[in-house]
């Protein structure tokens, strides 16, 4: 069954994005007596090279007891700190979508309209101010339910991994340059990571009046499992095997977060690194 959240749910949602430029705490819930299925951690850095962090994150839950969370990262790009107000547009129009959306809405049809809201949103941005000019997004969402019933929807290149079973697995598509070449047999993983044009994006939310969104449907998070949402800073330096290793030995959802961007930090922090973890209990 597709994952819908219900309009009473919706009233006790709780909604943070950032842009901070050091590792930071989603606030914490009110306490209840009844835990939330659904444990969900979130960290961000600016990293060692970069003045701003142009990445946002969004995560939104139950104020108490079960539920299902809404959650994303986008990884913004373009000069004068148009990354950041491209980044922070995305996710506001989830937000949006969210709030404006009747209850019966399927999870799909949810994070399609609010992909495509947020690169109306970046688009027409642009077109009003010069120096916004070119402005754009990545972005990788998901929506899942109290049962770890999961979709995600991604555009460009910040990654979604599902972590079951001990193991941690891609389960995204970049939409960039290289891994065209990739997925074409003219291009190995490792030149591919290696390559001056591993940053050329294919696709981009607010570079087109128009944007083709993957999905990826049939997501099911069993008790220890895990959906792992992350920017090109943090997969730059960490590899299939380091998330497997860090959810595994992770005390909770913040920790794994956490010690996600840290590594990929310490590895060399050349870029944002932002992770936002959901982990089923």
């Amino acid at each position: 069954m597709t994952p819908t959240l219900t309009q009473a749910r919706r009233k006790r949602l709780v909604a943070v994005a950032f842009e901070h430029p050091r590792a930071s705490r989603m606030p914490e819930q009110p306490a209840t007596s009844t835990q939330s299925a659904l444990d969900i951690g979130t960290a961000t850095d600016v990293g060692r090279v970069r003045e701003a962090n142009e990445d946002s994150f969004f995560a939104v839950r139950p104020a108490g007891g079960d539920g299902e969370a809404l959650v994303a990262v986008a990884d913004g790009m373009g000069g004068h700190n148009a990354g950041e107000v491209a980044s922070a547009l995305a996710v506001q129009a989830l937000q949006q979508i969210l709030d404006d959306s009747e209850s019966t809405v399927a999870a799909d049809t949810l994070l399609t309209r609010g992909l495509e809201l947020g690169n109306r949103s970046i688009w027409d941005a642009a077109a009003e101010d010069i120096e916004k000019e070119g402005m754009g997004t990545t972005i990788v969402a998901a929506l899942l339910d109290a049962d770890g019933q999961a979709i995600v929807a991604n555009v460009g290149d910040s990654r979604a991994y599902m972590f079951t079973g001990g193991t941690a697995k891609l389960l995204t598509v970049d939409h960039t340059w290289v891994n065209q070449q990739v997925r074409a047999g003219q291009m190995t993983h490792d030149e591919a990571r290696l390559s001056p044009f591993r940053n050329l994006l294919t696709r981009s939310l607010g570079t087109a009046p128009r944007v083709e969104i993957d999905l990826f449907r049939g997501l099911r998070l069993e008790a220890g499992d895990a959906l792992i949402l992350v920017s090109d800073g943090v997969t730059g330096y960490l590899e299939e095997a380091d998330f497997s290793t860090i959810l595994h030995s992770a005390s909770d959802a913040q920790e794994a977060a956490e010690r996600l961007v840290e590594e990929a930090v310490q590895r060399g922090g050349a870029d944002n690194a932002t992770a936002v973890v959901v982990r089923r209990r």
